[in-house]
């Protein structure tokens, strides 16, 4: 008499947040694609301005979707958990992309973005510039610089924290909407 147990209203939150995940996911690892290419082509650097400008109309209708499936019984918190899920489990496959490009595509790709860093910090004029160049060089010699794994525990733990802030704002933006009764529309 258990036929029907995988309908909508019983998967969890966190299912929920496993399965937009994976599209947001792809979504981020793109965004970081451009991001880490846009440092030699300067347009892929306006398209992941404006991929990271459309986050909050790609998770938007997740949450609204969430909730109506619950059928307007969605409270805030878990809204806000599953849009923090969201984010985490995108964050996991980005970071994984991200690890691969860093450590097998291109693992020179940190060491080159300091040392661009470095000349032009050099071509600034001014004290602190010339702290920023000596820190900068000391970090390189003393083989200092993060490896990426660490680069990208950190990125996981950014975009998760960034998310859960904007998750917060979304949730209680669609917890102020009616949830349009069916065969109306609002």
């Amino acid at each position: 008499m258990l036929e029907n147990q995988n309908t909508p209203q019983e998967k969890s939150v966190y299912r929920y947040g496993a399965e937009y995940g994976v599209g947001f996911g792809i979504y981020l690892s793109l965004m970081a694609l451009a991001i880490m290419h846009g440092f030699d082509t300067p347009f892929l650097l306006l398209v992941a301005v404006a991929m990271i400008a459309a986050t909050p109309a790609i998770i938007y209708p997740m949450l609204r979707r969430y909730r109506t499936i619950m059928h307007g019984f969605a409270p805030f918190a878990s809204l806000w958990l599953l849009g923090i899920m969201i984010f985490l489990f995108g964050s996991l496959i980005c970071g994984t992309v991200t690890y691969i490009w860093l450590q097998y595509v291109v693992p020179t790709f940190i060491y080159d973005q300091v040392m661009t860093a470095i000349e032009l910090y050099k071509t600034l004029p001014g004290d602190q510039a010339a702290e920023v160049v000596k820190i900068m060089e000391a970090v390189v010699e003393q083989h200092a610089l993060p490896s990426p794994i660490e680069v990208v525990v950190q990125m996981i733990m950014l975009t998760t924290f960034l998310g859960s802030l904007l998750s917060m704002l979304l949730a209680l933006l669609i917890g102020w909407r009616k949830i349009p009764q069916p065969g109306k529309r609002l």
